[in-house]
């Protein structure tokens, strides 16, 4: 099949969606389909090729601008870009490429409806009216309904996120998780040498943007009393973003600053290290704009264990208490208790790590979610017929 993925974001710029999309992408391409990545030149300072081959998945970026933050922009979309696909598969938020599908284009339009579009409620320290965040995400929601209607199929990578979504409760859909590879991760742990005794089980690990949505702000509040408990424990903080001068203040206000270490982006050796070493991986994310978090498959790939706060989508990918811990969301005791509970029994910490790695090589398997996903094209297309 000729099968295009139109993205809002690609390479260079990183995220969740950008790393589904190329995964997705590179499996369906080993299994013999050709597939294109259309998406938009964003961030425009890194100036990616226009057109590129990424190991035989061919890569179109768009002439954009980003109106808003995570709002990109583009005029050169042309409808010839993909008037010979068999599958034009959408990823939003943002919708724009969802809507710039004709309604009765001849291929099967296939959305990944990764994530409700929720305002910030908080940005750089500072409180964005509760009001103002209602009406805006009231409007999106109207608007996004009469857009996803295009789709001959949805797809949301789990049902606790579905049946919660303001939008995608009433549609119907086909749940298929975010899967990983584990080659690159294993080559990396064989290079370095990793093995289980490398396990620090005073050191915690966050990785992910310095970004509201993700609660570090939670997890700072909660460290004094986890080191209460444990006085050597170590935060590692990996990532880049807006909130850092608050968590910097923040963290200062708590005088722990020589329990925090400051890792900005990562290579991939580093990444893979400092997952494997941790005792712990903690999701302290509080927002619907996180609906799955790869970060986890990513610590249960080096065999670490989770700590994940209880919001929908997160909370459905380990398998609780035994590959990690739920705690709740905006809560710092419910936090650090979880955290405590791992760094208490690091044998246990130990077991939920292996049974998390035994989970991402069955359930998150990319080889078999790809087939998952060419199932919904292969009945999407019999149904648009």
């Amino acid at each position: 099949m000729k099968i295009a993925m139109l993205v809002p974001f690609f390479y260079p710029h990183t995220g969740g969606t950008e790393k589904y999309v190329r995964d997705l992408s590179l499996e369906l391409s080993k299994k013999g389909h050709e597939v294109t990545i259309i998406s938009n030149n964003l961030p425009r300072k890194k100036k990616a090729p226009k057109e590129e081959m990424i190991d035989g998945v061919k890569v179109i970026r768009l002439p954009a601008v980003e109106l808003f933050p995570y709002l990109p922009v583009t005029w050169s979309f042309k409808k010839k870009l993909i008037e010979d696909m068999d599958i034009v598969h959408t990823h939003g938020p943002a919708f724009s490429f969802t809507r710039s599908v004709p309604k009765k284009h001849k291929a099967t339009h296939i959305l990944t409806f990764h994530c409700d579009t929720i305002m910030f409620d908080k940005f750089m320290g500072l409180h964005v009216p509760r009001w103002f965040q209602k009406a805006y995400e009231f409007v999106m929601d109207i608007y996004i309904r009469r857009i996803i209607r295009r789709a001959d199929m949805i797809i949301s990578t789990t049902e606790t996120y579905a049946s919660t979504s303001p939008v995608l409760k009433d549609f119907a859909h086909k749940v298929v998780p975010i899967g990983i590879h584990t080659d690159g991760i294993d080559g990396v742990i064989k290079k370095l040498g990793l093995t289980p005794d490398k396990k620090k089980d005073n050191q915690i690990i966050f990785l992910g943007r310095l970004a509201q949505n993700k609660g570090v702000d939670f997890l700072v509040k909660a460290m004094p009393k986890v080191l209460e408990k444990f006085p050597k424990t170590k935060l590692l903080i990996c990532g880049e973003g807006e909130e850092k001068s608050h968590l910097e203040r923040l963290i200062k206000k708590f005088g722990i600053e020589k329990s925090i270490e400051w890792h900005g982006k990562l290579t991939f050796d580093q990444l893979v290290e400092y997952y494997y070493t941790s005792s712990v991986f903690v999701m302290s994310s509080i927002s619907r704009l996180e609906a799955f978090g790869i970060v986890q498959l990513e610590a249960m790939a080096c065999s670490t264990a989770v700590v994940c706060t209880d919001i929908p989508g997160p909370n459905a990918v380990m398998d609780k208490d035994k590959s990690g811990i739920i705690v709740k969301p905006r809560d710092p005791d419910s936090l650090a208790d979880g955290l405590i509970k791992v760094l208490s029994d690091p044998e246990k910490a130990r077991e939920m790590g292996r049974h998390g790695r035994q989970l991402v090589e069955t359930k998150y398997n990319w080889d078999t979610i790809a087939d998952q996903i060419l199932a919904i094209y292969g009945e999407a297309a019999k149904a648009k017929k």
